[in-house]
């Protein structure tokens, strides 16, 4: 069976670079998903309904077993996939999401300032309009979220305006 070029040797093979509009994951989109304090209490109601559920499918009637599993499911599912809550992109942040507040996007062209402090960072956006993400919602992954938000908006504004701040988290 042939081997199949790859890399260098695929660009060499094409003559020219086959990678040419394509970039690399960070560059593209991220995913910040919602810290494990805040889903684990969806997760224990779902598991206590889901113990409710099975005790009545035992007890009254057979097929509420299968909602029991669903609600299992779903709390497995939660706990394997904890929803989005931030997510970046070349165009812009969309901040909240399931379990969380309703989502608002914003391109990085609408935000005039970024500033950080312990516990928030905060939007504050051309139609005067200051919005406030709490860095919880993102638990460990806060200090590269504040990170990228700084060099999304230096590289959309071509300048190195936005510092990110030495801790965002302390």
């Amino acid at each position: 069976m042939p081997e199949w070029p790859i890399g260098s040797a695929l660009k060499a093979l094409a003559g020219s670079d086959v990678s040419r509009g394509f970039e690399s994951r960070p560059l593209c989109l991220t995913n910040y998903r919602l810290d494990r304090r805040f889903t684990l209490p969806a997760i224990g109601v779902h598991l206590i309904a889901a113990g409710v559920v099975a005790a009545l499918a035992f007890l009254a009637w057979a097929p509420l077993g299968i909602l029991a599993g669903l609600l299992l499911l779903n709390a497995l599912r939660t706990y394997a996939f904890p929803p989005v809550v931030a997510r970046t992109d070349q165009g812009g942040v969309r901040l909240g999401g399931r379990m969380t507040v309703k989502p608002v996007q914003i391109a990085w062209s609408q935000i005039d300032d970024v500033s950080v402090d312990r516990a928030h960072v905060f939007f504050d956006r051309e139609d005067a309009d200051t919005l406030a993400f709490p860095l919880a919602y993102v638990g460990r992954a806060a200090e590269p979220f504040v990170r990228e938000v700084h060099e999304r908006l230096n590289e959309a504004n071509g300048y190195r305006r936005y510092e990110p701040p030495t801790d965002a988290t302390s």
